[in-house]
């Protein structure tokens, strides 16, 4: 058979990129949000060092929304080919935040951090808990997805998995950025969003949620709690959950949340690392806090972006863990595990209750391995390498009858 003529091969090529940026993923018009958006630099709102932006997003009710953010990259030269960058997307309660785009420019890292719900990072007055409004600010988070009965086009969720790809879209268009080097993360609501978004915007290099995940209509915790069987569940299964979506993803993914969060329980966060189509990996903190602070602070996050967009050291990886009656181990990659624990539960029931304990693994070069505790239900090991970067193997649960 004989090859196309050259300029016939890139015309498939053109129309071929075009018509995938151009489909609609779920109810959203990427076409629409993968252009930059209009945007204005908002010089009272601006924090030390960074940019204050009051970007346009899709339409609410008719009107064009508003979205505030802070941007900044980082000081110094600029790498060839422009800065690698990512999209902070925040949690419930959250604004933009400038000193979570501190946080990424000391590592390298250009970044945008949004507000989700029409908000300036101000309070109306002194002593005021409600936050200043953007210009037609648009909905905002009514509960655990309660506003499903109204039409898609009017539901908060769609309106900030818009906010967030359309976020994207203006921080690739700016000279100093590198298109091809940026990533998203999201902490709690940010981290479910940033589940939705990694399956919606294929533009993206890596994700990193925290505490936020897919699967959860039916889970044990606060959000599968609420999110209420029926019309419920299926229009946030059908739309929003991030489980609709992972099969889209193909970039590298870094789960992190803890033993006993309230909201997002372990198996919804490993069956979200399981059913994507990159490689992924897990940072399971034991009684992890929940907040954003707690959220942005693990070092594996930034290593981990590092090792894939600015030619950081690998993370350490795990394979398959392999569990007998009474023993349980697994092989290591990538970086020499200096310390290792077995965590575990001898407890049944909502997983956010249950209590954890640890003992030291044994590790003979970079295979782990530990007994398993009598009446053990689940358990992983946590492994730190040489610079002191925690890492998690797969949660693995046992049956007990």
């Amino acid at each position: 058979m004989k090859s196309l003529p050259k300029f016939v091969t890139c015309l498939f090529l053109l129309f071929g990129s075009y018509f995938a940026y151009s489909s609609n993923v779920g109810p959203w018009n990427l076409q629409a949000l993968f252009s930059a958006p209009d945007h204005e630099l908002i010089d009272t709102i601006s924090s030390v060092g960074m940019k204050g932006v009051l970007y346009q997003s899709i339409n609410y009710k008719g009107n064009p929304v508003k979205v505030f953010a802070y941007y900044s990259a980082p000081n110094g030269e600029m790498p060839e080919g422009g800065w690698p960058a990512v999209v902070c997307v925040h949690g419930g309660g959250g604004t933009a935040f400038a000193d979570w785009v501190k946080k990424w420019n000391e590592h390298g890292f250009a970044a945008i951090s949004m507000d989700l719900e029409g908000h300036y990072p101000l309070k109306k007055s002194t002593g005021s808990k409600e936050r200043l409004e953007t210009p037609n600010p648009g909905p905002v988070r009514v509960g655990v997805f309660n506003d499903f009965d109204k039409p898609i086009e009017e539901q908060w969720y769609y309106h900030a998995v818009c906010q967030v790809i359309v976020a994207h879209s203006l921080i690739r268009s700016f000279p100093e950025i590198n298109a091809e080097k940026i990533g998203i993360t999201g902490i709690s609501w940010g981290g479910t969003l940033t589940s939705t978004v990694m399956g919606v915007d294929s533009r993206f290099a890596f994700a990193i949620p925290v505490y936020g995940c897919g699967f959860l209509p039916g889970s044990d915790g606060h959000q599968g709690e609420s999110i209420m069987p029926g019309k419920h569940a299926e229009i946030v299964t059908k739309y929003f959950d991030g489980s609709a979506y992972f099969k889209n993803v193909k970039i590298p993914t870094l789960w992190v949340n803890g033993t006993n969060d309230n909201h997002f329980p372990l198996p919804s966060t490993q069956q979200s690392a399981q059913a994507v189509n990159g490689e992924a990996s897990l940072r399971i903190g034991l009684r992890m806090a929940h907040g954003h602070g707690a959220g942005w602070e693990p070092e594996l996050i930034y290593a981990f972006a590092k090792s894939v967009v600015a030619n950081g050291t690998p993370i350490l990886k795990f394979k398959k863990t392999k569990l007998k009656k009474t023993q349980v181990k697994v092989d290591a990659t990538n970086k020499k595990v200096v310390k290792a624990q077995l965590l575990y539960t001898t407890d049944n029931g909502i997983w956010n209750k249950r209590n954890w304990d640890t003992m030291s693994a044994t590790i003979s070069g970079n295979t782990l391995s530990a007994a398993v505790p009598k009446g053990c239900t689940a358990l992983f090991f946590n492994a730190w390498d040489e610079d002191n970067l925690m890492v998690s193997s797969e949660l693995i649960e046992i049956s007990r009858k």
